[in-house]
């Protein structure tokens, strides 16, 4: 079965590519009337498969009625903006092949995705394999910012028995780090700095803003002196640009903040203005630090690591700065501890602040019977004997669903051949091997299978 399982996915190479791209080419960005047409769009996939759909307002799924076991596969078809300077395609909705590697927004996360569960389903009812389990495939359309998809579906519906959220990494997660993200505006009027900003998603390192400042000749003539920085003058302003480091919040190490570029110059010239270097003196170490430590919630522990702050947006508005925090934590603090704890250091700091989103770190433990299922179905197709489970610092439906996993989309990752800051989730040219992408397919498939045969 595992020879037929193979050559069947091989087979439709072009097939499996094509439906993708057309994936990729509506712009589904989170909370956009385009998120609709693609899930509009999947439905059509499913149901030319033979698969029974249903469709809401925000969210779709799709079929295999086979037995009374159930299981789910969670994939979403929103996307990030398309922000950045992207280097390999024009148009970040018209994907482009370049030896063997797809570009474009969302190839990664999490269109992919979408296509991993319908070639599962396809497999497992073409193939003929004795498959005694039903199967719900979940496609959403507001993972990215709100998850308010999954939110709807767990009301309406009992989730599977164990579900695979395919939006992580092989072989497989136990479990996800909890998430606060907050809007934050600094009180402090100021008086020089006219404007900073960048960014548009919390959830991503900020890499790429600008600022404009009240101009004098000294302030000038020292923020000429550092050469990361574009700087310019224009009707009785300075203009100041920063090109940094940007990454997905939840993995900021070798991020560099560009807002936190700007910040540090401007900080560190003598004549700046006295009341916006107090005012500001504490967001430069927010925005150029990602451990929490200026937060006062710097912490470890052994299963999820180390705790994270990250900033995605700046602006200034009515003369006051506003800001966000992506914050991602262990179970060393509930969110509730971690508010408490932050509440204190921003009302210090003349910060005042919104919850966005918030929820705790949690885990299924290493000996649930559908995890072993699915590392035994990875090792025996790697051969990868020592590969262990992971803990995830990103945020997906797992956080919501009360039993499952989260696995990979790809086994292979052309990224990391491009210049720093492109490539991956989130970041200009995002990107997707397509031999890659097929080896996921198939081990996916055998993860069902181990889980219908193991499962209870």
């Amino acid at each position: 079965m595992n020879t037929k399982i193979h050559e069947y996915i091989q087979s439709r190479r072009d097939e499996i590519v094509n439906e993708l791209c057309e994936l990729v080419r509506i712009p589904s960005v989170s909370c956009t009337a385009e998120c609709e047409r693609v899930l509009r769009h999947t439905k059509e996939l499913y149901e030319k498969n033979g698969f029974d759909t249903e469709l809401y307002e925000d969210y779709l799924l799709a079929k295999y009625k086979n037995g009374e076991k159930e299981l789910g596969l969670f994939a979403h078809a929103d996307v990030v903006e398309a922000t950045g300077e992207w280097l390999m395609c024009e148009n970040p909705f018209e994907p482009k092949i370049i030896d063997g590697v797809i570009y474009g927004r969302g190839v990664w996360d999490d269109k992919c995705a979408v296509i991993i569960s319908l070639y599962a389903m396809k497999l497992i009812k073409e193939l003929g394999i004795d498959f005694k389990s039903s199967i719900t495939s979940f496609t959403g359309g507001s993972e990215e910012v709100t998850m308010q998809d999954a939110k709807n579906y767990l009301k309406a519906h009992t989730p599977p028995d164990f579900s695979l959220v395919l939006d992580a990494g092989f072989p497989v997660y136990l479990g996800d780090k909890g998430m606060l993200w907050l809007d934050c505006t600094l009180n402090t009027e100021l008086e020089d700095l006219i404007d900073l900003r960048g960014g548009n998603a919390t959830n991503i390192t900020l890499g790429k803003a600008s600022a404009r400042v009240k101009y004098s000749d000294v302030l000038y003539g020292e923020l000429l002196a550092h050469a990361e920085l574009e700087v310019s003058t224009r009707n009785g302003e300075i203009l100041i640009n920063a090109q940094g480091v940007s990454t997905h919040g939840a993995a900021p190490k070798g991020s560099q903040n560009a807002g936190g570029m700007i910040l540090s110059a401007l900080l560190g010239a003598q004549s700046f203005s006295a009341n916006d270097k107090k005012a500001l003196a504490f967001l430069d170490g927010v925005l150029n630090t990602y451990d929490g430590e200026v937060l006062g919630i710097k912490a470890s522990d052994p299963l999820f690591g180390d705790t994270t702050a990250t900033n995605g947006v700046l602006r200034v508005e009515s003369n006051k700065l506003f800001f966000t925090l992506d914050i991602r934590h262990g179970s060393s603090y509930t969110s509730d501890e971690l508010i408490r704890l932050i509440d204190a250091t921003l009302t210090k700091n003349a910060i005042s602040y919104r919850i966005k989103k918030e929820n705790n770190a949690k885990a299924v433990s290493a000996d649930d019977e559908y995890a072993v299922a699915c590392m035994k179905a990875y090792r025996e197709h790697t051969g990868d004997t020592e590969a262990k489970p992971k803990i995830n610092a990103g945020g997906t439906y797992s956080k919501l669903l009360p039993r499952s996993c989260e696995t990979g989309m790809t086994t292979k990752y052309p990224h990391h051949s491009l210049p720093v800051g492109h490539g991956a989730a989130h970041q200009p040219d995002e990107c997707l091997s397509i031999d890659g992408l097929l080896e996921a397919i198939e081990i996916v498939t055998k993860m069902l299978i181990e889980c219908d045969k193991n499962g209870k």
